[in-house]
């Protein structure tokens, strides 16, 4: 049972602080199930309980003695009360040590940044947004310069290392330069490892990246999210100020909804911290902040794959087409947030715009051309192989279509064709015919194996091996009566 201060102090976490009901559970030490109950309901109602007599009233003045001297478990002083001639349950102790015990609340420091000193990172979920022919994890990223709190976001569609980098990039363009250092929590985009009494060891990747910005990054210590506190708070105040109630039908539209909410509502508000605006304080902030480098360093990740036999290249449940030159050989594959580069002996050979699709084939029309070009050649060698095969006429034949610009490659699958209905040495023949007479039409040799088909062979003279064998033929006179009746 809590009383009215634990009900509106319940409610003041819930709606000001805007703590989660496992926060707010942790901090007033409080079942889950009561916190929500209690912040169902519209106001406050005392429980109404009996007021009974149990075996404990006589050790609560020893217990809160105990209490007060050092802070034993329930078991302990169960124990103790037990000697004492304590004849009541463990449970009885335990309820009233929980309900006497005093709260211990977390304390924290309060951190102070000086202009242009550090500023915090942070991803936030915030549900689901269409992209293609799917559904995409909507996340935001999130930078707060942590002396003006002026505040950077924008929307991307998973949390991968080539959007992390890329917010930083955004980020550091829209403050009009770079600070000192940048807070960030262990997400692997950052921090491969980070364990206490050890040395942080980050990503390489995003080592490289601050390097040639010019800032020093900063981990947090594990599952201590409050080091970065303003970030924390300012992804909680998208969430409840700008997200909810909202349905976005693209990346594209959310994103053009957040700028434009950056830009009228939430750096231009007096911030509760400093009383003052973050666009206003972002001015004295921006000389204390460092140059952005002449030649930004690239956002996008490589990976090694190879092309398949089909002229594609697959990334991320999607297929991209290269030039047919590059069907089953090693490419580099270079992924930005926005496009997708693909390398074959350090040249770029395809550059497509990245799809956050899932199973779709994207395809550069040059690429289909080409591979029809290149095919449409093969066939043409082919076609020429198989027609010189024919005989030694065939050659010739070909060389006197090609001078007539009489659509040589007709003409020579007309021929092939009837390769294979009258038989090569046919064909041959046919055609050194046409040579012959100077005619060099498909349709000639065509009518000529038709003719030379239906002619019947030569009659040859009788032979007759005896001349008694055959030639006595000795026949029956007719009867004739048959007539006469």
């Amino acid at each position: 049972m809590i009383n009215r201060d634990i009900y509106y102090r319940i409610h003041y976490l819930y709606k000001h602080e805007s703590l989660s009901i496992d926060q707010i559970s942790e901090e007033l030490s409080l079942s889950k199930s009561t916190v929500r109950r209690h912040l169902k309901q519209g106001e406050f109602r005392e429980r109404k309980g009996r007021n009974c007599n149990t075996k404990l009233d006589d050790f609560k003045e020893q217990v809160n003695e105990l209490l007060k001297k050092h802070p034993y478990t329930a078991m302990q002083i169960f124990q103790m009360l037990t000697e004492d001639g304590f004849e009541g349950s463990y449970c009885t102790v335990k309820r009233y040590v929980l309900k006497v015990r005093p709260v211990q609340r977390k304390a924290y420091f309060k951190l102070n940044f000086l202009p242009g000193e550090a500023a915090q990172v942070d991803f936030g979920y915030c549900g689901k947004v269409p992209c293609e022919n799917t559904e995409r994890r909507l996340s935001v990223f999130v930078m707060v310069l942590c002396y003006s709190r002026y505040l950077f976001a924008e929307f991307i569609p998973c949390e991968r290392q080539e959007h992390f980098l890329s917010g930083h990039r955004n980020a550091v363009r829209d403050f009009g330069g770079v600070p000192v250092r940048v807070i960030v929590d262990n997400c692997k985009c950052a921090v491969l490892k980070n364990r206490r009494y050890e040395d942080v060891i980050f990503n390489p990747m995003y080592l490289d990246f601050a390097a040639q910005y010019g800032f020093n990054p900063d981990a947090c210590n594990p599952r201590s999210p409050y080091e970065k506190g303003i970030v924390e708070n300012a992804v909680g105040f998208i969430k409840k100020n700008f997200v909810s109630g909202r349905k976005f039908g693209s990346l594209a539209e959310a994103n053009t909804a957040l700028r434009s909410w950056l830009d009228n509502v939430a750096n231009v508000r007096i911030h509760s911290a400093t009383g003052r605006t973050p666009l206003e304080m972002l001015k004295e902030e921006r000389k204390k902040l460092g140059p952005l480098p002449l030649i930004e360093p690239d956002c996008a990740i490589i990976k090694h794959c190879r092309a398949d036999k089909r002229c594609r290249v697959w990334f991320d449940a999607n297929s991209y087409s290269v030039p047919s030159t590059c069907a089953q050989t090693a490419v580099n594959l270079k992924a930005f947030p926005a496009e997708i580069l693909i390398y074959r002996n350090e040249l770029c050979v395809a550059r497509h715009r990245r799809c956050y699709g899932r199973k779709m084939d994207i395809v550069d029309p040059d690429h289909q051309h080409e591979l029809r070009t290149v095919r449409k050649k093969i066939n043409q060698q082919n076609l020429v192989h198989d027609f010189l095969n024919i005989g030694m006429a065939a050659e010739q034949f070909m060389a006197e279509l090609e001078l007539r610009e009489l659509n040589a490659p007709r003409h020579m699958r007309i021929i092939l064709t009837l390769v294979e209905k009258y038989g090569r040495e046919a064909v041959a023949e046919a055609m050194q015919d046409m040579l012959h007479y100077k005619v060099f039409r498909a349709e000639y040799i065509e009518h000529r194996l038709m003719n030379a088909a239906q002619e019947t062979p030569a009659r040859g003279k009788l032979h007759v091996p005896k001349s008694g064998d055959l030639l006595d033929i000795k026949l029956k006179s007719p009867d004739l009566k048959i007539y006469n009746q």
